[in-house]
């Protein structure tokens, strides 16, 4: 991850060509500044990786003031690491990289932790990705390539704004449970990933509204009860938020992996 490093003032000096009187001469160009040297990539100063053997453990992630704990098969560290949405839209991985569980712990160094505290908060989640993309390369060997493919799509819109609740602070937490979300600032792209994670199809976000937002969100999932109250998810956010999904086709970011190995050893 590269870090913001403001670039010190530029001083251009000038000289004068002197030449014979009789030789009539453009002033010579200013001396061009060298390039800036490009900033040192943001990297984690301890990892740890090796695999997880216990019976039912869930995946899980938890981030710390210095780094992550986290549990999961490599596609899911690779989908986290490329923002990619869905497991189907990572292509070439051996079968061993979507089944077996592998322990990654991460740890910043001080300075880390200081150079991108003060980023804005998306160009911290923007770093971070680079810094999981670092150690992935560098114990997973993982390579890959981006690409897209046209797909099926939802597009989330807004049909009645004064529905939503804009939140007053930027707690942006949320939690998750069956047919139920209740959230305290979170914008509508995460919204958006949220609802692509539940639909097993990609939602864009078309709603053009930024900031975030508090709600609680109530839908009968798949497989409920005929007898379950509660609305679909699609009348669900029209009747409680005011936002609509539209069937549409469109291009859906994707991943191909070009290599990938078992971790190396600690």
């Amino acid at each position: 991850m590269k870090p913001h490093v403001p670039l010190a003032g530029l001083v251009v000096v000038f000289a004068a060509l002197f030449t014979p009187a009789i030789y009539a001469q453009a002033p010579a160009a200013a001396p061009q500044a060298a390039p800036a040297a490009p900033a040192a990539p943001f990297t984690f100063a301890v990892t740890t990786v090796k695999p997880n053997k216990a019976e039912g453990v869930a995946s899980y992630w938890r981030n710390t003031p210095d780094g992550f704990t986290a549990i999961s098969t490599p596609v899911a560290f690779i989908m986290s690491a490329y923002e990619i949405r869905m497991p189907q839209l990572v292509a070439g991985l051996p079968a061993w990289a979507g089944s077996d569980a592998f322990e990654i712990v991460a740890k910043m160094d001080p300075d880390t932790i200081a150079a991108l505290a003060k980023l804005p908060q998306p160009e911290q989640w923007q770093q971070k990705d680079k810094m999981l993309q670092a150690l992935l390369a560098d114990r997973f060997a993982l390579k890959v390539h981006r690409t897209t493919k046209e797909m099926p799509i939802y597009v989330l819109t807004v049909v009645d704004a004064a529905k939503l609740k804009k939140s007053a602070g930027e707690i942006n937490g949320s939690s998750s449970y069956s047919g139920k979300l209740t959230a305290h600032g979170m914008s509508m792209e995460t919204l958006a990933f949220n609802l692509t994670n539940t639909l097993g199809r990609t939602v864009e976000n078309q709603t053009g509204l930024t900031g975030g937002y508090d709600f609680t969100l109530a839908w009968a999932p798949d497989g409920a009860d005929a007898s379950d109250p509660r609305p679909s998810l699609f009348t669900a956010l029209e009747e409680q938020m005011g936002l609509k999904l539209k069937p549409a086709q469109g291009p859906v970011d994707a991943i191909v992996v070009d290599a990938i190995s078992p971790p190396s050893e600690n």
